[in-house]
């Protein structure tokens, strides 16, 4: 008889307050788990750029401001100065100078240094080389990476090619018929 009796106002039936129980809880694991996943891929994210925001400066830019040369890492741009390569036989150190890649820096040039193997396109006329690392108090930038963006291959064959090569290219002349 106690079965048939209607339950209080407020009052549900065991098997409704269990299935209630249960939607909480997967959906609080839901909620944990977005959470866990949405901070990883923010650590991710903020894990990757720190590297990446290093902006650079050109030779003149870096030169004319004292701002740059208090020790802490930045990336410089410029191309090699011919002739100033210098490595020591059988040394990894390397000695070098830049000058700004559009050559309107005035002649400043920097005086860097390497310790590495250096990128094969390094001394390409046409490179632009970019130094990342700091200006010691000796007067020398201490180079820790050396990035080499690649010339434009068209840009540097056209320089390249004598002014007749088309003449000597173009083959045995058609024939009439």
């Amino acid at each position: 008889m106690a079965d048939n009796q209607p339950l209080p106002a407020g009052f549900a039936p065991d098997d409704e307050l269990e299935e209630e129980r249960t939607g909480r809880r997967t959906r609080n694991r839901l909620i944990i788990l977005g959470a866990v996943v949405a901070l990883a891929v923010a650590y991710m994210v903020y894990a990757a750029f720190p590297g990446n925001a290093l902006y650079f400066v050109t030779v003149s830019e870096f030169k004319g401001g004292d701002e740059y040369q208090d020790g802490r890492v930045l990336r410089v741009s410029g191309k090699l100065v011919p002739e100033s390569f210098q490595r020591q036989d059988n040394s990894t150190l390397a000695r070098f100078q830049l000058v700004d890649k559009e050559g309107d820096g005035g002649g400043a040039s920097l005086d860097a240094s390497y310790v590495g193997v250096m990128p094969d396109l390094f001394f390409n006329p046409h490179s632009e080389i970019i130094l990342e690392g700091s200006y010691a108090s000796t007067g020398v930038f201490e180079t820790d990476n050396i990035l080499v963006k690649c010339p434009s291959k068209y840009q540097s064959l056209e320089e390249e090619l004598p002014a007749d090569y088309n003449t000597y290219n173009a083959g045995p002349a058609p024939q009439a018929s």
